[in-house]
Formats: C-alpha cells, sequence, structure tokens
C-alpha cells in the first residue's frame, strides 16, 4: 500500500532541472522574513519551479506538502500536517504513518505549534495546491497555525486562488511576502535563456519581445509557442502568426484553466470575452444577468487569468491570450450571439460618453447604420479637440458605400483632409455631401448645420490652392449661412468657425488687419463651443500675424498666455499654439526654450495626425539645429515687406528644389502663377534671382 502521506511530503523532482531564475530566488529570499509567503497565480506560470528554484538555492530545512481534494478532510489534512511538522523539528523520526483519529482541530493546531517550537535552524513548511482546499475547518486550523509560527518556521503556500486567510491582517503587519502573476512572468533575459537552455531555440531580441508581449509572459504558454515555433524556417513569421487558436494553446487553456470551472461561469467568461475592459454595469449589460462585479471579484481571487486595471478594482481586463481562447471558443459555440453582444456593450458605452468604445463596439457588431450615426454624431467633437487621426481611422473602417452616401460622414472625411493638408480627394467628398444632402436621407438634427460646413471646407480648399478670392467670398457665406435657433454651443461653434476660416483666407489674401479682427471675433464664440482645435489654430495665426508684423515678443506672450490658459483650465493643449511659440522663441534668440516647444509641438501634432503643424515643428526644428551648429550666426534682419502664406509656401517649394511647374502641380496652381509669386518674392526679400530668394529666406528665419 503507498504511503500517502509519505507522498505528499516528497519534494517534487521535475524531469528537467528548473530555469534557474536569479530574479524570482532573490525575492523569494524574503521567506525569512515573512511569517507566511503566498505564491498565487494561475496555472502555468511556474510556482511550484520557482519554489524549487528558490529551495535549491538556499540552505533551510523544508516540509513540502503537496495538496489534493482529499485535504478537505480535516482529519486527512491533520495527518499530513503532523507529518510535515515532524520533519521539520524532529527530521530523524520515523514517519511511518499512524489511522487519523478523531481530535480537536483547534488542539490538534496547538500541540502541532508546540512542536515547532523546537525548530531552532529556518524551516520552510510548503503548501502546494492549496487551492484544492475548499473546507472552512481546514482553513480555519491553518490560520490558527499562522498565528501560533514560531520565529525559525515559515509557511509557503502555492495556489492558483487565494486562500480564505486573514491575509489583510498578514499584509499590515509586514508578515506577509506576496509572489502573484506579475512577478512570476518571464522576462526578456529569462525567456532567452528558457528557449536556449531547455528547446535549444535561439530568437532575435525582436522576436522575443513580439512573444513575450503576445503571451504576457505566461511561462506555460511560452514553452507551448517554443514546441510550435521548433523546426520553422520562419521564426519572425511564426511568432507574429502564433495566436490563440493554435491547439496547442487551446489544448492547454481548456484543460489547465477551464477545466472544473461551473458551467454558469464559463457561459460568463465567454459572453464577456468580448470587452476589452470589464466593469461589474458594463458586464451586467452585455449577459443580461446580475452580479457581474460579484463575478469579476470572484474571479480576481480565483486568479482567473484576469488583471485589475486600477486599485479600486472596479475595472478589469482578461490576459490577451485567455480572452482569445475565449472568444475562439464563443464563436465556435455561439456564433449568432457575437454580434448581439458586441452592440450591447455599444450601447452601454454610448450611455457612458464614451464614443470611442461605443464605435468600437458597433463595427463589431456590424451594424453600419448604427456605426454611422454613431460616427456622425461623434466626429464633430473629435475634430474640435484636434483628433483627427481617431476620426479618419473610424471613417476608414466603415465601407466606402457608406460613407459616400452619408452627408456628414462625407464632410467629416472632407475635414480630415484639409485639417491635414491633403488636398487632393477633398472635391470628390465635397460632391459627395452635397448629393447625400439633397437625398433628403439625413437626420434633421445633423443636415441642418451641414450647407455651413460645406462653404467653411470651400473656403478651406480654395485658400489651399491659391483662389483667395474664393475663400474670402465662401468664409463669408459660411457665416451668412450660420442658422438661427440652434442650441447655443452648437451656434456658437458654427459661427465662431466660420470667423475663424474667414481670418484664414483673410491673411492668405495678405489682408493682416482685418484677418486679426476676424481671429479676435472668433475666439469668444470658439472658446464657447468647446472647439479646442480651431481655438488653437486661431491664436497660433494672431501670433503668427505679430511675427510678419516684426513682433516676435508680442506673438510669444500670446503663445503662452493661451498654453497657462489651457492648464488653468485643465485642457489638451494645442500643438498649434506650441508650434507658434517655438517659432516666435526662434526669433527672438532663445534657441533652448523653441527647441523645448518645437519639440512639443511635432509630439502632440503627430499624436493626433495633425501634419500641417508637425511640419512646422519640423521646419523650426531644422532651423534651431543649423544655427546651433553654426551655419547661421547672424540676427535675422527685418523684411521689406511681410510674405503672404502662398509666397512662403512657394518659396519653401524652391528652396527644396522644386521646379516652377514641380511648384505649380504640388500648390495646384499654373505655371504663370508661380511665377508671378516669385517676382513678389524677389521683390519682398531685395532678390535678384531665385537663389538670392533662398538664401535672403534663410538669413531672415522663413527656411531651415
Amino acid at each position: 500500500m503507498v504511503n500517502r502521506r509519505l507522498a505528499q511530503l516528497a519534494v517534487p523532482r521535475p524531469s528537467h532541472p528548473p530555469v534557474h531564475r536569479p530574479r524570482l530566488v532573490a525575492l523569494l529570499a524574503g521567506t525569512l522574513q515573512a511569517r507566511l509567503v503566498l505564491v498565487s497565480a494561475p496555472p502555468g506560470f511556474g510556482k511550484t519551479t520557482a519554489l524549487l528554484d528558490w529551495l535549491d538555492a538556499s540552505v533551510v530545512r523544508v516540509a513540502w506538502i503537496t495538496l489534493d481534494e482529499t485535504g478537505n478532510d480535516p482529519m486527512r489534512f491533520l495527518a499530513s500536517l503532523s507529518s510535515g511538522v515532524l520533519a521539520l523539528a524532529r527530521p530523524e523520526a520515523d514517519l511511518t504513518p499512524e489511522q487519523p483519529e478523531a481530535v480537536d482541530p483547534i488542539q490538534a493546531i496547538v500541540e502541532l505549534s508546540g512542536n515547532l517550537a523546537a525548530c531552532r535552524e529556518p524551516s520552510v513548511l510548503v503548501l502546494d495546491d492549496y487551492h484544492a482546499i475548499a473546507s472552512r475547518d481546514v482553513q480555519r486550523a491553518v490560520g490558527l497555525l499562522l498565528e501560533r509560527l514560531p520565529a525559525a518556521v515559515h509557511v509557503v503556500i502555492a495556489t492558483r486562488a487565494d486562500p480564505v486567510l486573514p491575509l489583510a491582517r498578514l499584509r499590515a503587519r509586514g508578515e506577509l511576502l506576496e509572489v502573484r502573476a506579475d512577478a512570476l512572468r518571464f522576462t526578456l533575459d529569462e525567456a532567452r535563456t528558457f528557449f536556449a537552455e531547455r528547446m535549444g531555440l535561439a530568437f532575435t531580441d525582436d522576436d522575443l519581445r513580439v512573444l513575450l508581449a503576445r503571451t504576457e509572459g505566461w511561462p506555460a504558454v511560452l514553452q507551448l509557442a517554443g514546441l510550435a515555433l521548433a523546426g520553422r524556417e520562419d521564426i519572425s513569421q511564426g511568432i507574429r502568426t502564433f495566436a490563440a487558436t493554435h491547439r496547442f494553446v487551446l489544448d492547454y487553456v481548456m484543460e489547465e484553466v477551464l477545466a472544473g470551472i461551473p458551467q454558469d461561469t464559463q457561459r460568463f467568461l465567454l459572453r464577456t470575452s468580448i470587452l476589452e475592459r470589464l466593469c461589474g454595469p458594463l458586464c451586467d449589460a452585455v449577459t443580461g444577468e446580475a452580479g457581474g462585479q460579484e463575478r469579476l471579484d470572484a474571479l480576481d481571487r480565483a486568479n482567473l487569468l484576469i488583471v485589475p486595471l486600477d486599485d479600486d478594482r472596479r475595472w478589469y481586463r482578461y490576459h490577451q491570450l485567455f480572452a482569445d481562447v475565449l472568444r475562439a471558443r464563443l464563436r465556435a459555440l455561439e456564433p449568432d450571439a457575437v454580434g448581439a453582444l458586441h452592440a450591447r456593450a455599444s450601447a452601454w458605452f454610448e450611455q457612458q460618453g464614451d464614443d470611442g468604445a461605443a464605435i468600437a463596439h458597433a463595427l463589431a457588431s456590424d451594424d453600419m447604420e448604427r456605426t454611422s450615426r454613431l460616427v456622425a454624431m461623434a466626429s464633430g467633437s473629435h475634430l474640435n479637440a484636434g483628433e483627427l487621426a481617431t476620426v479618419r481611422r473610424w471613417l476608414d473602417a466603415l465601407p466606402a458605400d457608406v460613407v459616400r452616401n452619408h452627408a456628414q460622414l462625407s464632410a467629416s472625411y472632407a475635414w480630415c483632409l484639409l485639417l491635414a493638408a491633403e488636398v487632393a480627394g477633398v472635391a470628390g467628398r465635397l460632391d459627395d455631401a452635397e448629393r447625400a444632402l439633397a437625398s433628403g436621407r439625413e437626420a434633421p438634427d445633423l443636415a441642418i448645420g451641414i450647407p455651413v460646413q460645406l462653404a467653411m471646407l470651400r473656403s478651406q480648399l480654395a485658400g489651399l490652392v491659391g483662389n483667395t478670392a474664393e475663400a474670402v467670398a465662401q468664409a463669408r457665406l459660411a457665416r451668412e449661412l450660420v442658422p438661427a435657433g440652434l442650441p447655443p454651443p452648437a451656434l456658437a461653434n458654427l459661427r465662431g468657425t466660420a470667423l475663424s476660416l474667414l481670418g484664414v483666407a483673410l491673411m492668405r489674401q495678405g489682408d493682416l488687419a482685418a484677418a486679426a479682427d476676424a481671429y479676435e471675433a472668433a475666439l469668444p464664440d470658439l472658446r464657447a463651443s468647446g472647439n479646442a482645435l480651431a481655438v488653437g489654430r486661431t491664436v497660433a495665426d494672431l501670433a503668427a500675424i505679430a511675427l510678419r508684423q516684426g513682433v516676435p515678443a508680442r506673438a510669444a506672450a500670446r503663445c503662452e498666455a493661451e498654453l497657462e490658459m489651457g492648464v488653468a483650465q485643465a485642457q489638451r493643449p494645442s500643438p498649434a499654439v506650441w508650434a507658434a511659440l517655438a517659432r516666435a522663441r526662434a526669433q527672438l534668440g532663445q534657441v533652448e526654450e523653441a527647441t523645448a516647444a518645437a519639440r512639443r509641438a511635432l509630439d502632440l501634432a503627430t499624436r493626433a495626425g495633425d501634419a500641417p503643424v508637425a511640419r512646422s515643428a519640423e521646419e523650426t526644428l531644422d532651423l534651431l539645429r543649423r544655427r546651433q551648429a553654426g551655419t547661421r550666426h547672424e540676427a535675422p534682419a527685418a523684411l521689406v515687406e511681410a510674405l503672404t502664406e502662398r509666397e512662403l509656401e512657394v518659396l519653401r517649394l524652391v528652396a527644396l528644389g522644386r521646379s516652377n511647374r514641380q511648384a505649380a502641380g504640388e500648390l495646384f496652381v499654373t505655371v504663370g502663377t508661380v511665377k508671378s509669386h516669385l517676382h513678389a518674392i524677389s521683390g519682398k526679400l531685395g532678390a535678384a534671382n531665385r537663389v538670392e530668394a533662398v538664401a535672403r529666406g534663410r538669413e531672415l528665419g522663413l527656411l531651415p
């Protein structure tokens, strides 16, 4: 007959030596300062392996008890515990087991703790697979043992789920050492060593980083990945296509993680797997059942591959691969439910005012009508906030014909193109918007403002192709078309934007005084409507006017005041204002300050997808680099007459080596128009030819 207690006391001996992880050995060295060491993580995170590695490197006396469901019988558990205590207190004793006797568990623990008092050397009692213990009597017995442990003895519990023990009290006393999944994940160095020593595989660091990101350092799944990738010629491609649908990962998760989980919990996991982040009310909305927060808390306690996202444990997410496995299983078992689950999630996020998540789930639900409505309603505020890349991503995710047949979506796409200075394709988007508006299918609350938007867009387009008179006319038309009776924020937004675009057109026309008046008139409305993008660009243009009038200090002060106001009001910083501040400080000779501002502008503009501002910041940085390298030492001289915006564009293209014909093509104007601009530029700069004009432009800081 097998001596079961002796088998339970045997320290596991794996078929392969554990991969040495000095980082974890150093962490577990703190065991000797803790009453309890809790090694708590999901299956496959190497809990037992880490403990064996530490014990091999430590000089401690150890008793190892591997638990299973029979340990829920208090008498059997006490018998195993008694053998473990005997192994620590009197290692020379005979461990032949006796039949369990009906004893009082509390009295038994008191006696066992008294026996442990004989331990004079550091000793460790390991309770492995403690998640098998559900008995309250056994849990109470272990809690009492922890309270009565002598100083030389330490208990280590390895478990998949947190035990029902006084962890908070031990934590408050500083008597608890916790080793959780975050600590057990493989680092880059550990993964490299593991694959090389255990599997004979050599990966590049870039490949390893991709694999670690995909698996979140889950040791067991890394081993499965190694098995899947062994023998492949193209390791990099194999890593990038490694996914949770691979049979090794699916089999492992199904057998080791989901096996034994109640069916109602499995159903909850499957249906909430569509979510990138989870909270109780959201889960209730998606599953149609109450108790979502309680389930999330239980999953967290059970270490079921769920990661808390905040200290309050309100928001969670599933481990990436675990979520992928759940989604694959959901598609296999309930393919018709996926769209409905995403639709419920979208509705919940819409009620919470989270446009991004609402649109993402609407797209996943394949309900294009609902998605179109959400994007149309949200695009304006996100464009006003400068989130061009976000709106462009939403629009590109919709079928092309859906966008073309929707007036607001077509107008929003035209705004994305124009604000990024992508002229090609704008006219087609405007035609689509006109045609869709004429069809009468547009929702009335959206249709009312579209004629104003179309006039604004035409003003912008005319200005970019050099037709400044038409730009001014269309901006004035937009101002006249603003309908009465709109809600105050909508009215302020349309009126302020129309005035701001009139300022843009007048500035391009060279009428700086009138442009400044239009900008100043626009700012109150733009601020009232929360149009941060237009406010930023308007302030930046006012600063540009001050620069062209030869007063960079005034330009810098205007930008600084705007940025300070944004900080005070907790508003997102405007990349356009930072870029204008960089130009002003550059003209003032404040090189370090200008460089910092330009880098800030470039970072913000790049993240927002604001190409014109990003280019402006890059030009300023290039100019500053040239100055610091000593290629220009002389101070900027004064202009005979300020160049118009279009003349500056022509001068920049000429400086890049463009011919008159090439410049005309890029600016959508005739060659004759380019020649006229060059003649005006030469006169204003006092240059005899284009070469001198470029040199003079660099002297004046107009060019990098």
